[in-house]
């Protein structure tokens, strides 16, 4: 039986991934502030009862848009000087899921991944395929110049003359190199709607100087993006294979359905694990019960998130709000 909708239900958390940031003010507030707009647009309609679905891949499109973060527009590049994107979308309700990798001619991957789960009868495509898919299916195209930004150009070589793969906001460039607020990362957006389902979306461009082709945790369905209404909703970023060698989506849906943990603990008892591994990042996540979690174990992670006092609060380094 369905629930009445209830505005009191409602819970919203987005990320812009993490790593190390800068720490001078001007860099982190431009995240801060597309961060609360977006996460304020995104309350709105689930206050004015759209779905969870409906609401996290708003959000995540807005953060592809939005160059100052790892996904879509801004996107990190490969090793080849590319951008490939990965996004996937997962309803709680019924579990249905779609997700796409390794596109660069797709200007919205996260509406790919979702007309994959709502329009085939498939769960994942990949590269070319994808590509062509997006075509029959009618969504907007675009030349890969599009998302490449003279931010990341710099930040690719960087990471070249390093020989380093780096995450989303580590080694951003500083502000006399290319612009005061470049710092990145990839994204992702969790809710909880008026009638208590869940969903997640996730979205990225990988690690800067990647090799071509590539595939991190973000599309993975029970690695970096997860949501059954039965236990959470939880969107990951950070060191992708670490994410997937120990599959931190299914993990904590383990923990909370099958031994009853909360809802934090079953999130950091997954992200030491990620540690374990030597991976860094965290994620964000909503449980039935409404309560969040948003931990990390690098040096910051770019997030919003709305409690049950409906109160839109942004951080970033370690703490609550205006951390």
């Amino acid at each position: 039986m369905e629930t009445p909708p209830s505005p009191q239900l409602v819970r919203l958390a987005l990320h812009g991934g993490a790593g190390d940031p800068p720490t001078h003010p001007a860099a982190q507030s431009a995240q801060r502030d597309a961060l609360r707009r977006i996460a304020t647009e995104t309350l709105a309609l689930l206050r004015g009862g759209a779905g969870a679905l409906d609401a996290v891949t708003h959000a995540v499109e807005q953060l592809e848009q939005c160059p100052l973060f790892n996904a879509g527009v801004g996107a990190v590049l490969n090793r080849e000087g590319l951008p490939e994107l990965d996004a996937a979308v997962m309803r709680g309700v019924d579990r249905a899921c779609g997700a796409v990798a390794a596109v660069c001619r797709v200007k919205s991957p996260v509406r790919l991944a979702r007309a994959i789960m709502e329009r085939t009868p498939h769960v994942f495509f990949a590269g070319a395929g994808a590509e062509q898919l997006a075509a029959q299916l009618g969504l907007e195209r675009v030349e890969p110049d599009y998302f490449i930004t003279e931010a990341r150009r710099q930040q690719l070589a960087a990471a070249r003359a390093r020989g380093a793969i780096t995450l989303d906001h580590d080694h951003a460039p500083s502000p006399g190199a290319g612009g005061t607020d470049e710092a990145f990362g990839t994204v992702g957006a969790v809710a909880r709607d008026a009638q208590g389902h869940l969903a997640a979306a996730t979205s990225t461009g990988g690690l800067t100087n990647k090799l071509a082709g590539r595939v991190g945790d973000t599309p993975l369905i029970g690695a970096g993006t997860f949501a059954d209404d039965a236990s959470a909703a939880l969107s990951c970023t950070g060191t992708g294979e670490a994410f997937i060698r120990c599959g931190f989506g299914h993990a904590v849906h383990a923990r909370l359905a099958w031994s009853g943990w909360h809802l934090e603990h079953a999130c950091a008892e997954a992200l030491d694990a990620v540690r374990r591994y030597r991976g860094r990042g965290g994620c964000i996540a909503v449980d039935r019960a409404g309560r969040l979690a948003l931990p990390f174990n690098a040096g910051g992670m770019y997030r919003a998130w709305v409690e049950a006092d409906g109160l839109v609060r942004v951080a970033i380094g370690p703490g609550g709000d205006g951390a």
